[in-house]
This record gives C-alpha cells, sequence and structure tokens, in this order.
C-alpha cells in the first residue's frame, strides 16, 4: 500500500518592508486589496506600524514561511499617510537631541537613527556601541521626559548602522546595504583569496569597517573559472584549496599585466651552485687534520698580531689619544680643600 503525498499547504500573502533595504515580512492581506507601493497598517512586536507593500499577493507554500502568518490590520489611510510624514520630519530632531544627551552623559556609545511609529505612539532611538552592557535606564527616562512618548532604546551593529546611515561606496555609488541588500550574508577572508586581491584592509573594507559585501558577487565566477582550468590541465579540480598551478592564476591581470619599463625584462633567479661530493676519509686521519688545521690558525694569529705591531700609529690616531686625555683629565674631580 502506497501512502499519497499530502497536499500543499498555500496561501496568497502580500511581501512588506519597513524600510528601502530591509527584511521582506509576509502578511495575509484578507479581502483588501493593495497594490505594490501601498501602506499596511500591520502588528509588530513594537506596536502598530506602517509598512510598503513591495510585493503583490502571490501564492506561496506555508512550510516556506518563517513562523505563523499574520494577517494586516487595515490598509492606510490618508490620515495615515499625512501622519507618517510629519513624523519622518521630526525624525532629525529627535536624533540631535539624542547625540547631545549622550555627550552631555559622556557615555561610551554613539546615536544612529531615530524612528518614529506612523501615529507617533512609539520612538525608537538605535545607537551603537563596542560596549556589550550599559545603564541606559536614565537615558530613557529623560527622552521619554523631553518627547513626551515611549521611548526604546536598539542597539545595532557595524554593519547594520551603516545601512541605515548609507553613505557612498568605493565604486562611487551607494551602499549596497542600504539601497537593494535585504539579507547580510556572510562574507569570508577566502572569498578575497580566491579573487587574488590584495589582503589590505582598507582596501577590502567598506564603510562599517568590515569585509566588503561585494566580494561575494563575483565569487562563484572566479570559482568555476579556476575548476574549469584546472580540470583543463588534467588535475582534480581543487579550484579553492591552492594545491594546483590554476588556482594562482589571474586571468585579467595575465591581460592586463605589462612591464614596469619599455624593454624590461626580469632577470632570471641565479641557480644555486651544485654541493661537491664529500670523500669519506677514515677515521684515524681525523685527528691529525685536527690538529695541523689548529697549528694553521695559531700561526696566522701569531702573524697577523706582528703584523699589528709592527704597524705605526697614524698622526690622526695620536691627535684622537692625546684629546681623549685631555678630555679625561678636566672631567676628573678635583680635591675639596679642607
Amino acid at each position: 500500500m502506497v501512502a499519497a503525498d499530502a497536499p500543499a499547504r498555500t496561501a496568497r500573502p502580500i511581501g512588506v518592508r519597513f524600510r528601502r533595504a530591509g527584511r521582506l515580512y509576509y502578511y495575509d492581506p484578507g479581502d483588501a486589496e493593495l497594490a505594490v507601493g501601498d501602506y499596511a497598517i500591520v502588528e509588530t512586536p513594537r506596536g502598530l506600524t506602517a509598512a510598503r507593500v513591495v510585493m503583490p499577493a502571490t501564492e506561496v507554500n506555508l512550510d516556506d514561511l518563517r513562523g505563523e502568518l499574520k494577517p494586516i490590520v487595515r490598509q492606510a489611510t490618508d490620515d495615515d499617510l499625512v501622519s507618517m510624514t510629519n513624523y519622518r520630519t521630526e525624525e532629525v530632531e529627535a536624533e540631535r537631541t539624542f547625540a547631545r544627551a549622550i555627550m552631555e552623559k559622556r557615555l561610551p556609545m554613539q546615536a544612529v537613527k531615530a524612528e518614529y511609529t506612523f501615529d507617533g505612539a512609539t520612538l525608537t532611538l538605535h545607537f551603537s556601541s563596542r560596549e556589550a552592557r550599559l545603564e541606559l535606564a536614565d537615558l530613557v527616562a529623560e527622552m521619554a521626559s523631553r518627547f513626551r512618548t515611549r521611548v526604546e532604546l536598539r542597539q545595532v551593529g557595524p554593519r547594520e548602522r551603516a545601512a541605515m546611515r548609507t553613505g557612498m561606496g568605493r565604486c562611487g555609488r551607494e551602499l549596497c546595504c542600504a539601497t537593494f541588500l535585504s539579507e547580510l550574508d556572510t562574507v569570508s577572508l577566502r572569498m578575497a583569496k580566491d579573487q587574488n586581491l590584495p589582503l589590505n584592509p582598507d582596501k577590502i573594507s567598506g564603510a562599517c569597517g568590515r569585509l566588503l559585501c561585494c566580494l561575494q558577487y563575483e565569487h562563484a565566477g572566479y570559482v568555476e573559472d579556476k575548476l574549469a582550468a584546472e580540470q583543463a590541465q588534467g588535475g582534480g579540480g581543487c579550484a579553492t584549496s591552492g594545491a594546483c598551478d590554476s588556482c594562482g592564476v589571474h586571468e585579467l591581470k595575465d591581460v592586463l599585466g605589462q612591464p614596469v619599463a619599455p624593454g624590461h625584462e626580469p632577470e632570471p633567479p641565479p641557480e644555486a651552485p651544485t654541493p661537491e661530493p664529500s670523500s669519506q676519509e677514515p677515521r684515524r686521519d681525523l685527528g691529525r687534520q685536527g690538529a695541523a688545521r689548529g697549528q694553521e690558525a695559531r700561526s696566522q694569529a701569531e702573524g697577523s698580531g706582528e703584523a699589528r705591531s709592527e704597524k705605526k700609529p697614524s698622526s690622526s690616531s695620536l691627535r684622537s689619544r692625546r684629546r681623549g686625555r685631555r678630555r679625561r683629565g678636566r672631567n676628573r674631580p678635583r680635591p675639596q680643600s679642607s
């Protein structure tokens, strides 16, 4: 008896984001007809929040979703959009006030961004710090009394800080994490080695101080090319282990490389001299050879000593000796008279 597979459970959720390049969350739209670009009011751990629809209702498997599929509260109205716009303008002043409070209290932290909910019920203050534990109860009470709303402090890491603050990358464009990278994947130093990049932190690090996220864009292509080159040479295809000749070859460098000066050709390395074969001698002659070598060394030392004694000192050396005697005579302590 063959058991039939159970039919997959499917649904038609919508995809929303709370930030420009934030993570994609799925919600059940219910009877609401939401298009891409509309705003919906959804329930989050921070309370009711407005989210922008980035994916229309699409049939997906419920087993592929994270957690339970929650329904939206309602579609955002015109009043909600006006309130959200007004609070967006107040976030800049809230961030400045938060930064001044940190400087006054001399706390080891840095203000990153301030975010209001669409109705101003909650103000989330993001900060970065190297300290794992900070006593911020007084700061939270001060911010809540100044803004007259519920205040939450949230610590973020270097990569998330760069995504919130945004900026320009070394390529001249806006940071990838602030524009389209919704999921920050792990970037390893192995990727830079596979692409034969200089292992200089200043050249392979981004604005956040971590490895560049773009190292993963072309990594698969480099590995495939090196694997094909190794297989063409008849090797086993290590690709990234470095045990073959193709792993150290950079195709772009071979094409674009040029000599330092016209007509310059690197000199071949000098060949190491081949050691002469040593003849084996009987053991009884070792003592005689050692004694002869000692006698020769002593005669050379005596000859060099006689040469030194026969050599007369020059006039410049005599002058330097006289000056040294005069200086030592001046530096001698004089006897005190009783």
